[in-house]
């Protein structure tokens, strides 16, 4: 049985509202901007739609609201799969569901969000979008938690930027690095430490950490290309991993 949820039609589906995340609302405004060759600065004459992060599983709807600015909203679901004739929505009226920040995006303002962890964070930032200002944690959000916070996101960007530990025993290498690392910048954090107590404790986590399936990786491409897009960088953790392979490498020759 096919079901009508805001002004779209679908069948097979279930529907269980939850909050919309500002990567949901910005989801929307670019649909918004791709499908009309007008650029908005108010939901005046903006029509409906929607947009599907795979990510999360959801699906985000903006009900235009026609004659009536004050009929119109933003709401979001997840979405499963179900036998027709058995489709639902499940609503949470307690959930915000206003254009207020769909409206900060069309007046060309970017939204901002407080990231939940330094996990997040990170993810945040590594897939900077515009549109978004993402912030630290409240107790990440000090001079010092900001120049770990820096040092970090180097690491973690320079990771992410090698097809070296895209997979397998890079990937192993990736995160147990960067989860060693987070632990011990949240620990200088918490004995109120500084930046080069931290970058200190980097140096620690690499000489104490597994190395050789990530140089025998390395070794194993044998393909110059990856030393360009890996080098030079400002991360530890990929030079470490690189010049260990390039050692065992002489001392072969």
């Amino acid at each position: 049985m096919a079901i009508c949820l805001h002004g779209f039609i679908s069948s097979g589906k279930r529907y269980i509202q939850v909050d919309t995340q500002t990567h949901h609302i910005i989801g929307v405004f670019l649909h918004i901007m791709y499908s009309s060759p007008m650029r908005f600065s108010t939901l005046e004459n903006t029509k409906s739609a929607y947009f599907k992060c795979k990510e999360d599983a959801t699906i985000t709807f903006y009900q235009a609201g026609m004659k009536n600015e004050a009929n119109s909203g933003i709401w979001t679901y997840l979405v499963y799969e179900c036998p027709e004739s058995q489709e639902k929505v499940f609503r949470d009226s307690s959930i915000d569901t206003s254009t207020n920040l769909l409206k900060e995006l069309l007046a060309g303002k970017k939204l901002v969000r407080l990231a939940e962890n330094i996990h997040d964070y990170l993810n945040c930032k590594y897939n900077q979008c515009e549109y978004l200002d993402v912030e630290l944690p409240l107790n990440w959000n000090t001079s010092t938690g900001r120049e770990i916070a820096d040092l970090l996101l180097a690491e973690f960007n320079a990771l992410k930027a090698s097809s070296v530990f895209a997979e397998n025993v890079g990937k192993k290498y990736m995160q147990t690095v960067l989860d060693s690392f987070i632990k011990a910048a949240q620990e200088v954090l918490e004995i109120g430490g500084t930046a080069k107590d931290f970058e200190a404790e980097q140096y620690k986590i690499l000489n104490q950490i597994r190395i050789d399936e990530i140089v025998n990786r390395i070794i194993d491409y044998n393909d110059y290309r990856i030393w360009q897009e890996a080098l030079p960088t400002k991360s530890k953790a990929v030079e470490y991993a690189f010049n260990t392979a390039l050692s065992f490498i002489y001392r072969i020759k």
